[in-house]
């Protein structure tokens, strides 16, 4: 069974005794920097878990809440100086930093809750801001300070030094300076909900009550009170929180004893890491190692990074290569086409059982692809489309399609069947993999006459008479004899009449078209390339 579908079987299990009438699948970040590819295997798993339990028939509602009251704790690499003086402040209440969103957590928010569109979830978002201002934390508030020895009990028996005596599970925005992470509650008054508190940054002192965002819960407690609040019965965390001794811990015992609720499942998820270079770094905003989650759409279809991240159980950890993006396209073409070929299976032969991983394999498909074609859609590798848009651009950086369509048709394709689904589709991926090529692939450089020339100075006699005698054979073919299968074929045909390894023909192919030792698929290549630039380099 499919992971996501497994989880949800569990925990319906666990909670369906309880009585629960909607289950509540939640994810959450905090939006202090980029928000990349592996803040979204928490969303995606989220996403999966709250698919599943629909499958099984259950209602349920998946929620994202934006931790923007959160303060900013230092000064990132990506800000400039002028952002100390906000450090300490809320991320909501801090400027945004280029000028563009109505604060600092919405310049980085708001590209990734747009890019969750784009990737097919529909969510509901809360931002924490709102929610404190409201008044929706008030109560919780309210029975974290009037239960502050019992939580200050539950965090010392995880801390190897424990919480001074005076301190309160409670963090004051100074009415004054706006800043939170150096204000000290005094004293607290049960009777009237006050608390006195001063602030060490600006010195203002006040007696209030903390409510509608004054007071704002420390994250050990915000979390537990959070799940009680929205009703959360199922959440995804990192490793870091799921650790012995960890959020997830603590959360569990001030859900129980303060708040009266039964917290959500524990399901940890592994970091994602980032491969820079040789090393596989895990990704961290604070850091700068990030690869954010708006920029996968630059270069890839949305679909694939759901499939890059939901295709293993959250368990599993991923090494993100920006380089095998093409790999990654592969493996989703090929489950695509496995799904149709099962899809037909099953119409043609309804009494015939799948077996569980064919099963697990149109399920995955289901889970990744918002939006399933009615048939299987032309498919064109990733890694050739980067080829084609390289070829095929236009004096204005513009991918000229007839152009494109020229080059597949002398690759084996029949244009004229093309759906629409197929043109839009086939069209972003030009696009897409036109930049990943540009940003992170290998350009395509093709050789001058004078870089050809040089090139073929430095091969054997023998390479030197292939190339001669290929060349006055690619010559003579008509203009529609100039295929991928033809050239394909016409490379090793004369190769074998000369008696050359078709290693060594294929070496000084590559030589002379590209000063390289490999390169694309030859035959397909040569088809790509204008009849007039082929003669020009290899004669």
């Amino acid at each position: 069974m499919y992971w996501a579908d497994a989880t949800a079987e569990k925990i319906i299990k666990k909670r369906d005794r309880q009585g629960i009438e909607e289950y509540v699948v939640s994810s959450g970040i905090t939006p202090s920097g980029h928000i990349h590819v592996g803040n979204a295997r928490e969303t995606l798993t989220a996403d999966g878990i709250h698919q599943g339990l629909k499958k099984a028939g259950k209602k349920s509602k998946l929620i994202f809440v934006a931790d923007d009251y959160d303060p900013l704790r230092k000064l990132y690499p990506f800000l400039t100086e002028e952002y100390t003086k906000y450090i300490g402040m809320p991320l909501s209440e801090i400027p945004c930093p280029e000028g563009c969103c109505n604060s600092y957590a919405e310049h980085f928010l708001n590209p990734y809750l747009n890019s969750l569109k784009d990737l097919g979830i529909e969510i509901t978002t809360y931002r924490a801001s709102e929610c404190y201002k409201a008044g929706m934390y008030n109560d919780a508030i309210i029975k974290a300070l009037d239960n502050r020895l019992k939580i200050k009990e539950i965090l010392d028996g995880f801390r190897k030094e424990p919480l001074a005596d005076d301190w309160y599970p409670l963090n004051v925005v100074c009415e004054k300076c706006g800043k939170m992470i150096n204000t000290k509650i005094l004293g607290y008054n049960s009777e009237d909900k006050t608390i006195t508190y001063v602030c060490s940054d600006c010195g203002f002192e006040n007696t209030v009550q903390p409510f509608d965002g004054i007071g704002k819960l420390p994250w050990r407690v915000d979390w537990p009170a959070r799940w009680q609040i929205f009703g959360v019965t199922a959440e995804p965390m990192g490793k870091d929180h799921g650790a012995s001794g960890g959020s997830y811990d603590t959360g569990v015992k001030i859900s129980r004893m303060v708040y009266g609720y039964v917290p959500p499942e524990k399901m940890i998820y592994e970091w994602i890491q980032l491969k820079v270079g040789d090393k596989a770094v895990p990704m961290s905003s604070s850091a700068g190692v990030v690869f954010a989650v708006k920029d996968w759409n630059e270069i890839c279809h949305p679909e694939i990074l759901r499939f890059l991240l939901v295709r293993s159980k959250p368990s599993k950890h991923i090494d993100f290569d920006l380089k095998g993006i093409p790999n990654i396209v592969d493996d989703y073409d090929e489950l695509e086409r496995k799904y149709f070929e099962l899809i037909e299976k099953q119409k043609n032969n309804p009494e015939e059982e799948i077996n569980t991983n064919d099963l697990d394999k149109i399920r995955l498909y289901e889970v990744v692809t918002a939006n399933i074609p009615e048939k299987l859609p032309v498919q064109v590798a990733y890694k050739f489309c980067s080829i084609i848009a390289q070829i095929a651009i236009a004096d204005n950086e513009e991918i000229d399609m007839e152009r494109a369509y020229d080059i597949l048709s002398r690759n084996g394709y029949n244009v004229e069947e093309f759906t629409e689904f197929d043109k839009t589709r086939l069209i972003a991926r030009l696009e897409m993999s036109k930049n990943w090529a540009k940003n992170y692939g290998e350009k395509l450089i093709i050789n001058t006459k004078e870089q050809a020339k040089m090139e073929y100075e430095k091969l054997s006699d023998a390479q030197k008479e292939w190339v001669n005698t290929f060349i006055a054979r690619f010559e003579a073919l008509e203009t529609q004899e100039i295929t991928a299968m033809n050239l394909h074929e016409l490379i090793y045909e004369v190769a074998n009449s000369l008696e050359l390894d078709p290693k060594e023909a294929f070496g000084a192919s590559y030589a002379m078209l590209l000063s390289k030792k490999y390169g694309p698929k030859l035959g397909s290549f040569l088809a790509s390339l204008n009849r007039e630039k082929v003669i020009e380099l290899y004669k």
